[in-house]
């Protein structure tokens, strides 16, 4: 065996328990073809859960650089490296991957002890354990939504080319405790400049608009506890938006704005459809135009004359 220090991501899917459980249809041809396009059979849990993990491996292997380690388990996966900078850079990405495919994940993220055989038939696939690794798989479960909750342990390293601002501490509403999570949605670079800000926070509300309309994640909102998962995504997102606008002086995207009380309440059953979601990308096209068109507009009002 090998026991080393390093940096370990634990990501969950969420929602699987309950589709592979239900003995009702929980999902139907539009989330087949939300999911597929190409898929010719579109009924079943079972199968709809199948395409799901199908997808999340395709998503794994995007974030497949040297020196990470990956081991998909169903419907979960830990990600692992000596680099914490490695295991950073992949929760960001897998995270995006997973957002753009319709994967509603949460994951956990902590620097420690790692152990792992010194070798490994492939055909079984890699394994670890270590105490990093209970603790990533723990701190999954600190709170709702498509987050990356992490300790200290990580969360006061120097990551090469991020901002130890992508890192926060918030208080949880249920006991009021801190917990520590990886901005993965608006991941500030190390060196950041107003137009890398501009383009952050177009990317942060794209997303926003995903998780409250693309037809990817209709499967999610048809069920309460899915519904609470997509509104405390949408409500930490929003809140990353709100103080990048009040940061760079730009007017917020009201139409994305909602919190998460508030998306359960107004939620309706159209609201995840190609057209709805086709609409709230307008909206998010018009908003960022205006955006970067008042932006130039003040650059220009502050340009000395000569």
């Amino acid at each position: 065996m090998i026991e080393y220090d390093g940096a370990v991501l634990f990501v969950d899917i969420l929602g699987i328990s309950a589709l592979t459980t239900s003995e009702k249809p929980l999902v139907s041809a539009h989330d087949f073809k939300a999911l597929a396009p190409k898929c010719r059979k579109v009924d079943g849990n079972q199968l709809f859960c199948a395409r799901l993990l199908s997808q999340f491996r395709k998503n794994l292997h995007e974030c497949n650089i040297e020196g990470l380690k990956i081991a998909q388990l169903s419907d979960c996966a830990f990600l692992w490296s000596r680099s914490e900078s490695l295991v950073v850079q992949a929760a960001h990405r897998i995270f995006f991957e997973n957002t753009r495919t319709g994967i509603l994940a949460r994951g956990g993220m902590t620097f420690g002890q790692i152990i792992e055989p010194k070798k490994t038939r492939r055909s079984l696939g890699h394994f670890i354990c270590g105490n990093a690794v209970t603790r990533a798989a723990q701190l999954e479960g600190a709170g709702k939504g498509a987050r990356v909750f992490i300790d200290r342990e990580i969360g006061g390293r120097p990551i090469v080319g991020v901002s130890p601002r992508a890192f926060e501490g918030m208080p949880n509403p249920s006991d009021y405790r801190m917990i520590d999570e990886f901005i993965w949605f608006s991941c500030p670079k190390e060196f950041s400049d107003h137009s890398e800000k501009m383009s952050r926070l177009k990317e942060l509300v794209r997303l926003l608009v995903s998780f409250k309309s693309s037809p990817k994640f209709r499967w999610n909102a048809a069920s309460s506890h899915g519904r609470i998962h997509l509104g405390a995504t949408i409500e930490r997102l929003c809140k990353a938006a709100s103080e990048l606008c009040e940061e760079i002086k730009v007017q917020p995207p009201h139409f994305a704005m909602q919190t998460s009380e508030l998306f359960q309440e107004v939620y309706n059953e159209e609201q995840y459809s190609d057209q709805e979601h086709a609409k709230n990308l307008v909206k998010l096209e018009r908003w960022a135009s205006q955006m970067f068109a008042d932006d130039r507009k003040h650059s220009s009002a502050q340009a000395p004359t000569r």
